[in-house]
């Protein structure tokens, strides 16, 4: 780059420079003409009244007074290496110039003619200043018609759609950039923009140059002069709908993880809110979906758990602490089962609470075995108790009548009582004995059955015959109903007189002196059935839902000092089950007697006198 010469006073000017300077002074437009050869500029009386006079009119100044970009294209057209130059608004004043050089008849250029610009309007400025912003925005801007062109667009709108500038030259329509079903959708934002003047944010879809498809939002307005056409905004929404599809696909997920698993699982927000139960819990309460949400789920927890389950969940809400609690939940049956609720929070990377994720297990079988075996335990330790004091009545007089044995010696009669005092409750004892040994034999299923046909009367029988003498002891009432028809049944003739005696000893034991025992046989749908009934001391509900379990026992009374070890029904119910039949007790209450039924299968044919 060749500089400006060092500025001196012009004694005379080259023909066209002095054509030039009569040119700009006789001119009405701001302008100025620069001597070459002497580094110095002269600016017309209308640039320096544009200058606010602080270049003086008609004088020669050193062209330092230029703005340094004016200088150095003027440097360049000078040396010929540039044909003409437009400089920027240079503050303060915000002239431009446009430099072209001067050149004499041969050519030689002598110097150089600058034309400058007014500073532009405010408004002017204010739309350069929007057409920037417009340009630098990252949301896409596309100046429209109603037609369907796209006057212009800014680069952000190109980016989106993958487009270039060349596409822009070529001409865009915002009609053919649209796929074809989303027509409607815009002939519904042109309705409004003809009737309104105005579209609020759309949403729609536009065609990638890779033939995918970009979700925009787009919002319009019509120009005031020409409402023909107008200005558009259009946002790229693929992130978002991209993050959309994730959450859903995630949702999905979660609901058929929680959907399959066997499990209740529930969800609330941070402030415990319920907003999501799994199919599990619909199914298990039988409820509308959405009943529960909120505060609803506590109206399904028994009324006697509601207080606990309430304190627990607001406790777990202060604390953060996981929540865990048993109640009783209302199931799709109408009654309550036992499950063990459970919840966890979920933490954000602060550590905040964002959600609480629970489940509920249903427990009800489990909690009812614990029941079972912790009652079972108990009636074993009374069991327990109560076989040693059993044990212990025949030892004490067997002891004391051993102990008389040598001061009797001389007296056979004392001896001869004595040993029937021995022998007596040593047959007592070796009777319970046996007993517990029966049940522990049927219990482990090391008896054979020696099965026949057996008339079911003459089992009856050989059973009263057994029960007689306590029954006559007690002087109970014994009737026979038999509608059986001379029915038989086949098993064990042994083991079912066994059943049946127990039975009828059961009765005895558990009716007070002068009561009624009723022994009866029917027929009925292939089986036949035993029933005995007594008008004795009842049993309460939850004792006949457990009469037949072992170590069982109904209340002991002070007529009924020598019952048994509740072992006798238990026994009763394992022998009709192998013999392929059932047992079963009522009674109305305490107090009102009870019925035990044995039903076992009858044989086809009646039984044969023989065969009795």
């Amino acid at each position: 780059m060749i500089d400006l010469p060092r500025p001196t006073q012009p004694s005379t000017l080259p023909t066209a420079l002095e054509q030039g300077l009569r040119l700009i002074r006789a001119s009405p437009a701001p302008m100025l003409i620069l001597h070459g050869a002497t580094g110095t500029a002269c600016a017309n009386p209308a640039l320096a009244a544009l200058l606010a006079d602080a270049w003086p009119a008609d004088a020669w100044v050193p062209a330092a007074a230029l703005p340094p970009g004016a200088r150095a294209l003027a440097a360049r057209i000078l040396d010929g290496s540039l044909a003409q130059a437009s400089t920027e608004a240079a503050p303060p004043s915000g002239v431009a110039l446009a430099l072209s050089p001067v050149c004499e008849a041969d050519g030689a250029i002598v110097g150089v003619l600058g034309v400058a610009s007014s500073p532009a309007p405010e408004a002017d400025l204010a739309t350069r200043e929007l057409g920037r912003l417009v340009e630098l925005s990252p949301v896409g801007v596309v100046r429209y018609t109603l037609g369907g062109a796209i006057i212009d667009c800014n680069d952000a709108f190109l980016t989106m759609l993958g487009l270039d500038e060349e596409d822009r030259r070529r001409g865009l329509s915002w009609r053919a950039l649209t796929p074809p079903e989303w027509r409607e959708t815009d002939d519904a934002g042109l309705a409004r923009l003809r009737t309104h003047g105005r579209m609020p944010l759309i949403e729609k879809e536009y065609l990638h140059r890779d033939g995918r498809r970009i979700p925009v939002l787009v919002g319009a307005g019509n120009l005031m002069a020409d409402c023909g056409q107008g200005f558009a905004v259009v946002i790229d929404i693929s992130a978002t709908r991209a993050a959309e599809r994730a959450l859903a696909e995630s949702e999905a997920r979660f609901r058929a993880i929680t959907n399959a698993m066997p499990q209740m699982v529930w969800s609330t927000r941070a402030d415990g809110f319920h907003d999501y139960y799994n199919d599990q819990w619909y199914a298990f309460t039988g409820v509308p979906a959405g009943s529960t949400d909120g505060e609803g789920w506590n109206d399904m927890f028994h009324p006697d758990d509601q207080d606990a389950a309430w304190a627990r969940w607001r406790h777990s809400l202060e604390t953060g602490e996981p929540y865990e609690i048993e109640y009783r939940l209302r199931h799709r049956d109408g009654g309550y089962r036992w499950v063990l609720g459970r919840a966890l929070p979920v933490r954000d990377a602060n550590g905040e609470i964002g959600r609480w994720m629970g489940t509920c297990t249903d427990i009800h079988e489990h909690k009812l075995t614990e029941d079972a075996l912790r009652e079972a335990d108990q009636r074993k330790d009374e069991f327990l108790a109560m076989l040693g004091h059993e044990l212990r009545n025949p030892l004490a007089p067997i002891r004391s009548a051993a102990s008389l044995l040598p001061l009797a010696k001389h007296d056979p009669d004392r001896v001869e009582h004595i040993g029937r005092v021995i022998a007596r409750q040593s047959t007592h004892m070796t009777g319970l004995i046996d007993d517990l040994l029966d049940v522990a034999r049927v219990t482990r299923g090391l008896i054979a059955l020696e099965q026949d046909d057996i008339a079911a009367r003459q089992l009856v029988d050989e059973a009263i015959e057994q029960a007689r003498p306590l029954i006559e002891a007690r002087s109970h009432a014994l009737s026979i109903e038999d509608d059986a028809g001379g029915a038989c049944v086949h098993g064990d003739r042994k083991r079912l007189v066994q059943v049946l005696a127990n039975l009828l000893s059961n009765a005895t034991r558990y009716t007070p002196p002068g009561g009624r025992i009723v022994l009866g046989l029917a027929r009925v749908d292939g089986m036949v059935e035993i029933t005995v009934r007594d008008n004795g001391i009842g049993m309460a509900p939850e004792l006949v839902a457990s009469v037949f379990e072992l170590f069982r026992q109904g209340q002991r009374t002070p007529d009924r000092s020598q019952g048994g070890l509740g072992i006798g029904l238990a026994l009763v119910r394992k022998l009709v089950l192998l013999h392929g039949g059932r047992v079963g007790a009522a009674s109305a209450g305490e107090g009102l007697g009870s019925e035990i039924v044995v039903a076992l299968p009858a044989c086809r044919q009646p039984a044969t006198p023989e065969a009795a």
